[in-house]
C-alpha cells in the first residue's frame, strides 16, 4: 500500500526530484511510495499539475439533484453515522473530480477542511492539482490510499485520504469516486477498503434507482440478443448494444437516435423507423419507467454495409488528404455539384449566410483534380467604377487551367455583369483536350459562384439562372445529422491536451437549436466553448445560455427568501463574498454553492 516509516521531508524530496528531472530520467521511487502513488506522480508532472494553492478551481458546475449524489447520499450517511468519533470524513466527487457533496466526521473540521480546498464546487482532478485521493482514483481507475505529503499539492500534506472510484453499473465507464479523509496521523489502512466498499455500494444504489428502465432494457436485450443484426439500447444518458451493433454505434449515432426518436408520435408500443446515416430500418420499442423516462429498444433490419457507414466526408468532416478545406459534405451536395458540371458552363452555389457554401466549392473542386488552386475572388470587393483588374485576373488563370470562384455574388455592382458574362464564355471556349505538354490531365478549369439567393438584386438572379447551373446547400438547421461530426471536428483542431469533448447531453443541446448562422455559427460556439474550457469534457451548464434546456426549476417561498437574502447581503457587503457569508451566516464554500442552486447571477470581479 504504502510505506508508512518514510518520513514527509523524503517524500517531499522525491516529489520535487521527480518535478525538476522530469519524466525522462529513470528515478526509482518503489521503495519510497506505492506504485500507485507513483504513477500519479508521474501523470501529475506530464500534465503540469500545479502546487500551488491557485491551482485548486472554484467549479461549482453540478446538478445538486443529480443521480450520483442521489445514489451516495444514503450510502455516505450511513457511513458518517458508522465512524461518528473517529474523526473521519467522507468526500464524493463527479467524473471530473469537483466535489459535489461531503459530510463532515467532526463539524468543527470544517473550517479545516476549506482551507484545503475540500468542499463542495472545489476541483480536485488529478489534471489541476495532482494526486489527491479524488481526483486519483478516476484517472487510476483504481482505489489508492494518499498518506500527507504523497499529496502533489501542498495544500493538502496535513491529511490522510482513502479514494475509490465509482463506475457506471451499466456502460462501467468511471463517473466519480468516493474518498474517505482525515488528519494525517490518525489515518487507519482499514479506510482503503472502507473506500471500496463505499464505491461498490453506491454502485449498487444507481443501479437501483435506474431500475425501472435499467431492468426493461435488461429483459429486452435479452429478448432480442439471439437476433444477428444489430440491436440497440439506449436513452438519454446510456446505451447498450449486442455484438453485432458494436461496428456500427458511436456517441454520434447514439446522440442522432436519442433525438430522432424523442421527436417520434408514438401511438403504439412498436414502429418501424429508417436510419438514413446508416441506410437501413429499424423495429423500435419505446419503454416507459414510472418516473416519466424514455429508453428505446431498436432491432435493425440487417448490418449495415461498410459502404453504407458514414464516413466523415459524407457527414461533414473532411478526410485526412482534403488539404484542410474542412468541408461538410454530405451525398445530396456532392451528388448535386456532378450534376451541375455536366455542361460546361457556370456553377451557381446558393444558399443562407455561413452554411459553407466556399468550403463545399473547394472540397468539389479538391475531388474533381481541377488544376492547380482555384483563384478565390469577393465581388463585395469589386469597386464598380470600371476597375476590370478581377477580370483579367480571373482570365489570366483560366488560361493557366485554374477554376474561379467568385463569392457573395448577391454584392456584384451591375457595372460587372458583362464583365461576369464574358467571363462565362471564356470558360465555356476552353480547348476540349488538354494542351500538349500538360503531363497530367485534369478536370478543365470551372466558374463556380457562390451566393445568398436571398439578398440577391433581381438583375444578379436573372443573369445568374442564364449562366449557371444552380448547387443548393442546405441549411444546417434541416441537415442536424452533421452537426456530431461536425463539432467533433471542430473540437480537435485544439491541442491534444487541451482538446475538449462533449458529453452526450451538451451534444443534444447543440442538435436543438436552430443555427440561425448555420455551420459558421457551430464553428464559432465550438472555438470559444474549447477556449474557455480545454481539455474539459462540456456539460450543458457549459453552453450558451442560448443552447441550455430551456426549462428551469421553479423555486419553493422558502428558496425564494433565501435567495433574496443572499442578493441582499452581496449587495450590502459591496460584492465581498466573505462579508456576505458572515453576516448570512454561512461558510464562504456554502454561499458559492447557494449562488449556483438558487441562479444567482452575480459579476466575475466579485471579491471571494
Amino acid at each position: 500500500m504504502h510505506n508508512r516509516n518514510v518520513p514527509d521531508d523524503a517524500l517531499r524530496a522525491a516529489r520535487e526530484h521527480l518535478i525538476r528531472r522530469g519524466l525522462r530520467e529513470g528515478t526509482q521511487l518503489s521503495e519510497i511510495v506505492s506504485q500507485e502513488i507513483e504513477y500519479s506522480w508521474r501523470r501529475s508532472v506530464g500534465v503540469e499539475a500545479s502546487a500551488r494553492p491557485e491551482a485548486f478551481l472554484f467549479v461549482n458546475d453540478f446538478d445538486p439533484d443529480g443521480i450520483l449524489i442521489r445514489a451516495a447520499k444514503s450510502v455516505m450517511d450511513h457511513w458518517l453515522e458508522s465512524l461518528n468519533g473517529m474523526g473521519i470524513s467522507l468526500f464524493l466527487s463527479d467524473q471530473s473530480g469537483q466535489i459535489i457533496a461531503r459530510r463532515l466526521g467532526d463539524k468543527a473540521h470544517g473550517s479545516r477542511f476549506d482551507e484545503s480546498y475540500a468542499a463542495e464546487g472545489f476541483s480536485f482532478s488529478e489534471r489541476s492539482v495532482g494526486t489527491n485521493g479524488l481526483g486519483t482514483p478516476i484517472e487510476g481507475r483504481q482505489a489508492v490510499f494518499v498518506r500527507g505529503a504523497e499529496h502533489f499539492n501542498d495544500v493538502l500534506a496535513a491529511l490522510t485520504c482513502a479514494g475509490a472510484p465509482i463506475t457506471h453499473p451499466v456502460t462501467r465507464r468511471v463517473i466519480g469516486s468516493i474518498s474517505f479523509a482525515c488528519d494525517t496521523g490518525l489515518d487507519n489502512p482499514l479506510m482503503l477498503a472502507m473506500a471500496r466498499e463505499a464505491g461498490g455500494q453506491i454502485e449498487r444504489r444507481l443501479l437501483d434507482l435506474g431500475s425501472a428502465s435499467g431492468l426493461a432494457l435488461g429483459m429486452s436485450q435479452l429478448r432480442l440478443s439471439s437476433s444477428k443484426a444489430p440491436v440497440i439500447m439506449l436513452d438519454a444518458q446510456a446505451v447498450m448494444t449486442n455484438v453485432s451493433g458494436l461496428a456500427v454505434m458511436s456517441s454520434e449515432l447514439h446522440t442522432t437516435l436519442w433525438e430522432q426518436l424523442r421527436g417520434l408520435e408514438w401511438t403504439g408500443a412498436k414502429q418501424t423507423i429508417e436510419i438514413p446515416s446508416l441506410n437501413v430500418d429499424a423495429i423500435v420499442q419505446r419503454i416507459d419507467d414510472s418516473g416519466g423516462s424514455s429508453a428505446f429498444a431498436l432491432e435493425l433490419s440487417r448490418i449495415p454495409d461498410a459502404a453504407n457507414t458514414p464516413r466523415k466526408a459524407e457527414a461533414g468532416v473532411p478526410d485526412a488528404d482534403s488539404s484542410g478545406v474542412g468541408a461538410a459534405f454530405p451525398h445530396v451536395v456532392r451528388n448535386a455539384f456532378d450534376r451541375a458540371s455536366q455542361g460546361p458552363g457556370a456553377i451557381a452555389v446558393c444558399g443562407q449566410g455561413g452554411s459553407g457554401k466556399l468550403h463545399h466549392t473547394l472540397a468539389w473542386l479538391n475531388g474533381k483534380d481541377s488544376g492547380p488552386n482555384p483563384l478565390i475572388l469577393d465581388a463585395c470587393l469589386f469597386s464598380g467604377e470600371g476597375d476590370a483588374t478581377w477580370f483579367a485576373d480571373s482570365r489570366e488563370a483560366v488560361a493557366e487551367g485554374r477554376s474561379v470562384v467568385l463569392r457573395h455574388l448577391e454584392d456584384l455592382p451591375r457595372s460587372e455583369l458583362n464583365r461576369l458574362k464574358a467571363l462565362d464564355s471564356a470558360v465555356r471556349q476552353q480547348p476540349s483536350s488538354p494542351p500538349a505538354d500538360r503531363t497530367v490531365v485534369s478536370s478543365p478549369a470551372r466558374l463556380v459562384l457562390t451566393m445568398n439567393p436571398d439578398a440577391c438584386p433581381d438583375f444578379v438572379s436573372e443573369v445568374v439562372s442564364q449562366i449557371a447551373a444552380r448547387v443548393n446547400v442546405p441549411a444546417l438547421s434541416a441537415t442536424k445529422e452533421r452537426i456530431p461530426l461536425l463539432a467533433a471536428y471542430f473540437l480537435d483542431a485544439a491541442e491534444p491536451a487541451d482538446r475538449s469533448t462533449l458529453s452526450a447531453v451538451a451534444l443534444q443541446g447543440l442538435m436543438r437549436w436552430r443555427w440561425p448562422g448555420n455551420v459558421a455559427e457551430l464553428r464559432a460556439t465550438l472555438e470559444s466553448l474549447a477556449r474557455t474550457h480545454p481539455g474539459r469534457v462540456l456539460q450543458a451548464d457549459d453552453l450558451p445560455e442560448h443552447l441550455r434546456d430551456s426549462s428551469r426549476r421553479q423555486l419553493s417561498k422558502l428558496e425564494s427568501l433565501e435567495r433574496d437574502a443572499i442578493v441582499a447581503a452581496l449587495e450590502q457587503s459591496g460584492g465581498n463574498r466573505s462579508v456576505a457569508a458572515e453576516s448570512l451566516g454561512m461558510g464562504r464554500t456554502t454561499l458559492y454553492r447557494k449562488l449556483r442552486t438558487l441562479g444567482i447571477e452575480t459579476p466575475e470581479t466579485l471579491v471571494s
